[in-house]
């Protein structure tokens, strides 16, 4: 007679176990939390013998899994159609990405609008193609954003708050000190804190779990994330869209190659239209040529002074 309650056990213990189970999916697919996100491979899988290894780099403005899953498309893209096998290699910085491209250990990155305008004369390096947007033109801008209960409504809100912001060699990371606090007569001395992070998710994460009342990301990164909470305030001026940078130093025909396929996908037409619908939504409306002479103008510096991607002076 003892049945009885040990069925109640049972059926607590199932309740419990369920419950436990709903709680860990729940808090994995937390994206408030911010744990690291797993590296991928660096590569594609596959490599044909027959066609000699090209490997294109890319800058470190997304987690390594994002990266990975919005630039292997290409990867693959180029493979199918080139004669030769691309793949991928990530860094683990701005930095990094600018001195694997420097030392031809890949024949091209792509880089972010900022750091390309400041590689300072190298006449090895030059920017090839840039994603357009869905007007046709391949600029883009970056957005002020917040959580609903920080109360922050405009830059000038900014006063004694703390913000978070992605890598400094980025333009994400600049547009707030150089452009929008010295706009409203604020200096990065009114807030509370100006903190970089190593990701654009990072910002958002950081955002979102309370711990800064503000931060600057790329503005499809704001979109993307305002069904979780997130509320854009400003957006900055366009600036061009983030090119793939080659050096000239690779084997030749790599970069005609990987340029011609590029700029030969036509969103118009249908059958590449629905192949770029599967790419990251950078990539969606294909690319443009592009010249570093659009970068410098965008982002003029003193050529006394002028800061390379190593961060030395040149003189």
């Amino acid at each position: 007679m003892r049945s009885g309650p040990l069925i109640i056990l049972s059926g607590a213990l199932l309740a419990l176990v369920v419950a436990l189970n709903t709680w860990v999916l729940g808090d994995l697919l937390d994206i408030r939390r911010g744990w690291p996100l797993a590296a991928a491979p660096s590569s594609s899988p596959v490599q044909p013998s027959h066609k000699p290894v090209v490997r294109i780099g890319v800058v470190s403005r997304f987690a390594p899994n994002l990266i990975y899953s919005g630039y292997q498309p290409v990867m693959d893209y180029l493979n199918r159609n080139g004669s030769h096998h691309y793949e991928l290699r990530l860094s683990n910085s701005y930095q990094d990405a600018v001195d694997r491209l420097r030392s031809g250990e890949v024949a091209a990155s792509f880089l972010g609008a900022w750091i390309t305008s400041r590689l300072g004369p190298d006449p090895d390096l030059m920017p090839l193609v840039a994603p357009l947007n869905d007007q046709g033109r391949s600029e883009f801008r970056v957005a002020l954003i917040t959580a609903a209960p920080a109360g922050v409504r405009s830059v000038h809100d900014l006063r004694g708050r703390r913000v978070a912001v992605p890598s400094p060699q980025s333009w994400s990371g600049n547009w707030l000190a150089r452009e929008a606090l010295p706009h409203t007569g604020l200096t990065t001395d009114d807030l509370a804190s100006l903190q970089h992070f190593a990701h654009h998710q990072s910002v958002v994460w950081e955002i979102l779990r309370g711990n800064f009342d503000a931060g600057v990301v790329k503005e499809s990164v704001a979109l993307r994330y305002q069904s979780e909470g997130l509320a854009i305030v400003a957006l900055s001026a366009p600036i061009p869209g983030p090119p793939l940078v080659g050096n000239r130093r690779a084997p030749a025909g790599v970069l005609d190659e990987i340029s011609g396929l590029l700029l030969a996908l036509d969103p118009e037409n249908p059958g590449q239209r629905a192949l770029l619908g599967t790419w990251s939504p950078e990539f969606h409306w294909g690319f443009t040529a592009v010249d570093m002479a659009r970068y410098r103008h965008a982002f003029p510096v003193d050529e006394a002074t002028v800061e390379d991607a190593t961060g030395k002076g040149t003189p």
